[in-house]
């Protein structure tokens, strides 16, 4: 188990809390490609499925770090052999094509070649299928929902008459017909975050071809042909920053905001202009601002624009803080550790102006906005807050075989110690101090060894 102490006790309290509330939400769990009931994380205690999206994030953010098999085997349990006998990813179209981010970034944390060849089956058919599907070559982009808004409340009035709470059931009703797209499920929608997530997929389908001797130069054209088209229909030279649907709504988009950033699809300039224009509340970075008319009017904020979601607030914070703004990156640290410690768990969703557990507003079946609840021991709110201190605070890099530490330590914080860190075949203890010193270590992950180390800053 990797254990955290520092001068900082709310920083430590909250990766205590972070950590149990992931861990608890181990259960065993069969489907997809695996062949019996295993323990795979769940997306929160709320949940009895992982999602693939949750899949991805959490994998990402700290799973593959904390228990590989775990990892490794909830990624399995997303994946489906279709009957043409190939393997595909599963849940939601519009956003299953992310668990190659975390598909990824397992391998590279855990050298695990054994999984490469299914990684690269699962992404690629995946993306063959959805390049027939959802594809639009007009605009060069993937059409469907944002990457976490599967409710309505995530989207302008247009799409509010789903006569759901979900966005999917949009485009099966009758006074819809007319808008709907051609070909694939038919939500017309373009999403800044959902074609970031698929720029990622053509990047990580390059790197998994390479690791097979295979060409990756068809997977490199199409990213670098997707990267042009998002900056040419979401960049908004008014706002300085990209909108959150292209040509429907010129809002912000925390998460696509951070992966335009995280994936380098927002040049140096681009990045420099959107730290200065990104809107933050009193607690944090909303998921989408503005809020939407219908809520306002109702003196609330929807369940899916202008609340916290902390995947999203951490999101921002990494990407913030890799483009050169720490102060936000701390903001949204230490407001994140501050309701986990408050609340003694990690929530779904809070109130951007009191930091209350609040679900937001969202139309009900029967089309009436009322408010929602916030799940409990939400698993992606807990594992983006260790990874933010994982990748920025520790400042891990893992590759495929190494790992490079680049340590920082935010305001208030002046000693941080992470012991019992697996990576690769290595295990590490490291402790970042204030002073004079080392500031930067590399180290072979490929062979068994246990470090212990001491960096500065």
């Amino acid at each position: 188990m990797i254990t955290l102490a520092s001068d900082n006790k709310l920083i430590e309290e909250a990766f205590r809390t972070a950590n149990d509330d992931m861990r608890g939400n181990v259960k065993p769990y069969k489907a997809g490609l695996l062949k019996q009931k295993r323990g795979c994380l769940m997306a929160g205690h709320d949940y009895d499925t992982p999602w693939t999206r949750d899949t991805a994030f959490n994998v990402y953010n700290a799973m593959a770090l904390t228990d590989r098999t775990v990892a490794r085997d909830t990624l399995l349990s997303v994946l489906e052999r279709r009957a043409d006998k190939k393997i595909y990813i599963g849940g939601e179209y519009w956003d299953c094509i992310i668990w190659a981010f975390g598909a990824m970034q397992y391998i590279e944390i855990t050298n695990d070649r054994d999984f490469i060849k299914t990684a690269y089956e699962a992404v690629t058919n995946s993306l063959a299928f959805f390049e027939e599907t959802e594809f639009d070559p007009d605009k060069g982009l993937f059409r469907g929902p944002a990457v976490y808004g599967d409710g309505v409340a995530a989207y302008p009035d247009k799409y509010s008459n789903a006569h759901s709470s979900g966005i999917k059931f949009w485009q099966l009703q009758e006074e819809n017909k007319d808008k709907i797209a051609p070909v694939g499920v038919g939500l017309p929608m373009f999403c800044l975050s959902t074609n970031c997530v698929y720029y990622r997929a053509y990047e990580v389908a390059a790197v998994l071809a390479k690791m097979q001797n295979k060409s990756a130069a068809n997977y490199t054209k199409k990213a670098k042909a997707l990267k042009e088209n998002i900056n040419k229909h979401f960049y908004n030279e008014s706002r300085q920053s990209y909108d959150y649907m292209a040509y429907e709504c010129d809002g912000q988009e925390a998460l696509g905001d951070a992966f335009a950033i995280l994936f380098d699809i927002a040049d140096k300039d681009k990045k420099a202009s959107m730290l200065k224009s990104h809107h933050v509340c009193p607690h944090g970075t909303p998921c989408v601002w503005p809020n939407f008319d219908r809520y306002a009017a109702l003196g609330g904020y929807g369940r899916h624009a202008g609340t916290i979601w902390p995947h999203a607030q951490g999101y921002w914070g990494m990407a913030a803080f890799f483009a050169g703004d720490k102060a936000a990156f701390t903001n949204e640290l230490t407001l994140m550790a501050q309701k986990a410690v408050q609340n003694g768990q990690f929530h779904e969703i809070y109130h951007p102006d009191d930091g209350r557990v609040y679900g937001g507003l969202q139309e009900f079946d029967d089309m009436h906005i009322g408010e929602w609840g916030s799940c409990s021991h939400q698993t992606w709110s807990a594992t983006t807050y260790l990874a933010m201190v994982y990748y920025c605070i520790l400042g891990m890099k893992p590759s495929f075989g190494s790992v490079t530490f680049t340590p920082y330590l935010p305001d208030g914080v002046n000693e941080i110690s992470l012991k019992n860190l697996h990576i690769g075949a290595a295990v590490f203890n490291i402790t970042v101090k204030r002073g004079k010193g080392r500031r930067k270590a590399s180290f072979d992950t490929s062979k068994k060894a246990r470090h212990t180390v001491t960096l500065y800053v």
